[in-house]
C-alpha cells in the first residue's frame, strides 16, 4: 500500500542509487552569480525546515567520534547536497521533502516518543535511525538509504574531511568545472 502515488519504491530506488552520480555532480561549481548565492549560504532547493531536518540527520549519520573530524554543520555539506539536488528531476526533491517530514514527525509512531527527530536526545536519535535502517518496511529502508547517501555525499566531498580518512585528494589536480547557466 502506498500513501502517495508520487512517493513510490522505484522513486526512492532511483534517488538512492544515484549517490555516485551525485558525488560527481557535487564537485561541479555553479556560474559566478550562483556561486555568490552558494557562498552566502543560501539554499536553492531545500527550504529552511527541510534543511534543518536534513542537517540534523546528516550530523548523526556522519558523527565519527574523532575530535579531529569536523561536524557536519561545520562543513559546506548542506550546500553540496543542495547543489546536487538542483541537477535532479524536480520530482526527486519533492519526494525527499516528503521523506524528511515523515522522518521528522515519525518518532511517536515508530519509537513511541512524543517528540520530533530534531528534539530527541542523541541516544534516541541513534535508536530511531537504526529503526529506519533495519525496518521491515522496504520504503522506509530505502528512504533511510537515500538520506544516508545524501549525508555521506555532503560530508565526505568536503576537503576538510579528507585528512581524517587518510585521503590526500586527487592525484591529478583538475580545475573545477562550472555548470552552464540555465
Amino acid at each position: 500500500m502506498s500513501l502517495d502515488p508520487r512517493l513510490g519504491r522505484r522513486a526512492f530506488l532511483r534517488a538512492g542509487g544515484m549517490s555516485a552520480a551525485l558525488l560527481a555532480v557535487s564537485r561541479l561549481r555553479l556560474p559566478a552569480a550562483a556561486a555568490q548565492v552558494e557562498a552566502s549560504g543560501a539554499l536553492r532547493v531545500l527550504g529552511p525546515r527541510h534543511a534543518r531536518i536534513l542537517a540534523a540527520v546528516a550530523d548523526r549519520l556522519t558523527l565519527t567520534g574523532d575530535p579531529g573530524m569536523p561536524r557536519f554543520g561545520e562543513t559546506a555539506g548542506l550546500q553540496t547536497i543542495d547543489t546536487a539536488l538542483q541537477q535532479l528531476p524536480p520530482d526527486v526533491p519533492v519526494q525527499l521533502s516528503y521523506a524528511l517530514v515523515l522522518f521528522e514527525y515519525g518518532p511517536p509512531l515508530f519509537i513511541g516518543k512524543l517528540a520530533t527527530f530534531t528534539s530527541l536526545e542523541p541516544e534516541w536519535q541513534d535508536l530511531y535511525l537504526t529503526g529506519w535502517a533495519t525496518s521491515r518496511f522496504h520504503t522506509r529502508r530505502i528512504a533511510f538509504q537515500a538520506l544516508k547517501n545524501l549525508a555521506m555525499l555532503g560530508y565526505y566531498s568536503q576537503d576538510a574531511t579528507w585528512s581524517g580518512i587518510h585521503y590526500a585528494g586527487p592525484w591529478v589536480l583538475r580545475p573545477r568545472r562550472s555548470l552552464p547557466e540555465t
